[in-house]
């Protein structure tokens, strides 16, 4: 028996498909959940979602994470704080409250994934069972969920990125602002993920923006959903004791560069407090958050400075050269070989004690 996970969450989506579905397993076609000229008429205004489902999720959420494979679930309660209404996204976790070698205790929400609404509040006791290996035919169970070292990388094409992805070697996967190529995880949980992704500085004045609401939201709102974005899916595939690095940058500083690129140092600037956040609500999960804040590196974004420029930031830097992007990569790597609880929400300032 290995030890259960201390937290666990998974997402589902549900459509008016999903309550047919479940009336034709169930054989409740109550009309409250399968007629919508029906529930259209009560005070729900449309179909909800059967409330046995709830006790279904908190069966997958037993069966397949907390403890897992030799689950055998002795009771479960289940309180119905608000109606489900499909089409939705669910959001399942639970969180080993009691653990001893005969008996553990779960409590469960059930929440909306886009808006954290809460539907349900549940637990769960378990036990577990044993397997006779001497009767074992066929081949190991393909549900067995691999353990691979996953490393989650953004912006995978920059300069950072690259060297980030080299430091990393094989266990390193690029991700998109999309996140879609999260579908090729094939069930492996991730360690880390380090977001050096983003959007290219800005070169206007905030009183000269012809288009405010648009810049805004490429250089600080589209980032900021990003990074909750990656949080998010952290908290749904990460291993326990995973963290999240976001890249700062010391353009968000006051001081640093003459905000020739306001938005861009705007959107930097939430790194720190944002880390200092997601640290809190990633610690119910037994995971971590920390912000990385560098100078100029000389990679990515800044590999073509001019002879002029360059000179400039060498000046500020008291060792006399700038960090290469391998250098900056190198750092990140002790901050993810860092197992400490305290670092979480942390902000790591790497400038080499460059001048503003």
């Amino acid at each position: 028996m290995t030890e259960p996970l201390a937290s666990a969450s998974f997402e589902v989506d549900v459509a008016p498909e999903t309550m047919t579905a479940f009336a034709e397993l169930s054989g409740d076609w109550n009309p409250l959940h399968t007629d919508a000229s029906y529930a259209s008429r009560t005070s729900f205004g449309k179909p909800i979602l059967h409330g046995a489902y709830s006790a279904g999720l908190l069966s997958r959420l037993a069966g397949m994470y907390i403890p897992g494979e030799d689950c055998v679930l002795h009771a479960m309660q289940l309180r119905f704080v608000a109606p489900i209404r499909p089409p939705a996204r669910l959001r399942v976790y639970g969180e080993l409250k009691t653990s001893t070698a005969d008996y553990g205790r779960v409590e469960t929400t059930i929440t909306d994934a886009e808006t954290g609404a809460r539907y349900v509040d549940g637990a769960y006791e378990f036990g577990h069972h044993t397997v006779n290996e001497s009767r074992a035919v066929g081949t190991p169970s393909q549900r067995s969920v691999a353990t691979d070292d996953v490393v989650l990388v953004t912006g995978a094409n920059g300069g950072l990125g690259r060297a980030v992805m080299s430091m990393l070697g094989s266990k390193a996967v690029a991700v998109s602002r999309s996140l879609k190529e999260v579908e090729q995880l094939d069930g492996r949980r991730v360690s880390a993920i380090v977001h050096c992704g983003w959007p290219a500085p800005d070169n206007s004045r905030l009183i000269e923006l012809s288009d405010a609401t648009t810049a805004v939201d490429h250089q600080v709102a589209g980032p900021l959903r990003q990074s909750i974005a990656l949080a998010r899916l952290m908290a749904r595939v990460g291993q326990p004791d995973a963290v999240l690095v976001l890249v700062g940058s010391t353009a968000a500083l006051p001081g640093r560069h003459a905000y020739r690129a306001p938005l861009y140092s705007l959107g930097k600037t939430l790194m720190p407090e944002l880390a200092r956040v997601l640290a809190v609500e990633l610690g119910s999960l037994q995971m971590r958050c920390v912000a990385v804040v560098f100078d100029v590196i000389e990679a990515g974004m800044n590999a073509h400075l001019t002879s002029r420029a360059r000179l400039a930031h060498v000046d500020r830097s008291p060792v006399g050269r700038l960090p290469s992007g391998a250098d900056a990569a190198s750092q990140i790597e002790w901050v993810l070989s860092n197992r400490s609880f305290l670092l979480s929400g942390a902000t790591v300032t790497l400038t080499g004690g460059a001048l503003p």
